[in-house]
């Protein structure tokens, strides 16, 4: 697992928070003040939202979003051993665009997982959570939402999604998964969608 400690200090360097003194988003070298570019994170035309390809992989790295280049996929997990999904978001239109790269994961995400092809309901804990997220009745923060300005083909790694949090333990059999995102910080109701994966859990 990831010391709160440790995840502040590699974060920070790749995307600031934006409870700084100066509201200020860093991608890279580039400051933008949040107070002009804030209604916009998100909130993207049809077609920019298509050219943002969505991969997921299966891996059990809690912290992948802090590793630069490939990590090595999962296909077996033994009974009750986590399964964090790894999530990449990469730019394919020829401009830049700022979206919401962590919010509150509740609302930004929506995962889909199959047992032996039956629909796996999400854990009694954030069913209301997400049916209010859904009706547009709740987008509360318990942390300063964080922005990325997606370049073009550069490859942005989210942050993981433990599938515990949303289904508790995982049953044995074989699973499927895909997953739908926002880009702004709350359900929007403006989700696209990765590629499916397989995994197996074993007893």
């Amino acid at each position: 697992m990831c010391s709160t400690e440790a995840v502040l200090k590699r974060f920070v360097p790749a995307v600031t928070p934006l409870a700084l003194i100066g509201l200020i988003v860093v991608s890279g070298a580039h400051q933008q003040p949040v107070v002009a570019q804030q209604p916009q994170f998100g909130h993207l035309t049809a077609a920019q939202r298509g050219a943002i390809q969505l991969i997921i992989s299966s891996h059990a790295t809690p912290c992948d979003f802090f590793i630069v280049g490939h990590l090595i996929d999962r296909s077996v997990f033994m009974s009750g051993e986590p399964v964090h999904i790894g999530l990449v978001m990469t730019n394919t239109a020829g401009e830049s665009v700022w979206v919401c790269a962590s919010s509150n994961p509740f609302y930004q995400n929506r995962p889909q997982l199959t047992r032996d092809g039956e629909a796996v309901p999400y854990s009694e804990k954030i069913i209301e959570l997400i049916r209010q997220s859904d009706a547009g009745e709740l987008c509360e923060f318990t942390r300063t939402p964080d922005f990325v300005d997606l370049k073009p083909n550069v490859p942005f790694r989210a942050r993981t999604i433990d599938l515990l949090d949303w289904y508790g333990p995982l049953e044995p059999g074989h699973y499927q998964l895909f997953l739908k995102r926002t880009f702004g910080c709350c359900a929007d109701g403006r989700w696209n969608s990765t590629n499916v994966i397989s995994f197996d859990i074993t007893g």
